[in-house]
């Protein structure tokens, strides 16, 4: 299946909302987004980040000494809940490293144009002087999340489709 065509469900007996419109609301948020990822006991562990979504894909930055990023090794599995303010948005699938020149450059322009910082993009991290809000120490790995689903519910009066989930073939 196309990672950019979806298969869509509703939820309720409205209309499935169309994911293009859905993935421009998430790529235009400069809101806080919620990562959980697992415990060693297979507990929750959520915390605040900023995300940006490059290629379709949600990503996020994370220092490598943080709870998050040793979480990720053991188990990349996560969930990350957006509200956009028009749309309430979970994105359930697999954290991985994003890797090569390019795509690191991409996330470093996502998170400059969204937040206003400027992460230097170099040997598979992302540095520079000034610290990351929510990914605690440099050097950060950058994460974009392979979606198996993504979940939407709207949040305003005026979109025309009900609650959504759109499942993604790996």
């Amino acid at each position: 299946m196309d990672p950019s065509r979806p298969r869509a469900e509703s939820l309720t007996d409205e209309p499935p909302g169309a994911w293009p419109d859905v993935l421009a609301h998430l790529e235009g948020n400069t809101g806080t987004a919620w990562l959980t990822t697992t415990r060693g006991d297979d507990g929750p562990h959520t915390r605040p980040v900023l995300a940006v979504w490059v290629d379709g894909r949600a990503c996020f930055a994370s220092g490598e000494g943080t709870a998050k990023s040793r979480r990720l090794v053991r188990d990349a599995r996560v969930s990350l809940a957006v509200d956009t303010g028009r749309v309430h948005a979970v994105v359930e699938g697999t954290a991985e490293p994003v890797l090569g020149a390019e795509p690191l450059e991409r996330v470093a322009l996502a998170y400059a144009d969204r937040y206003g910082w400027a992460p230097t993009p170099g040997d598979g991290f992302l540095t520079g002087a000034q610290g990351a809000p929510t990914a605690g120490p440099p050097p950060y790995r950058a994460y974009a999340i392979a979606p198996a689903a993504v979940y939407a519910f709207p949040a305003a009066d005026d979109l025309a489709h009900g609650p959504t989930r759109w499942t993604f073939a790996g």
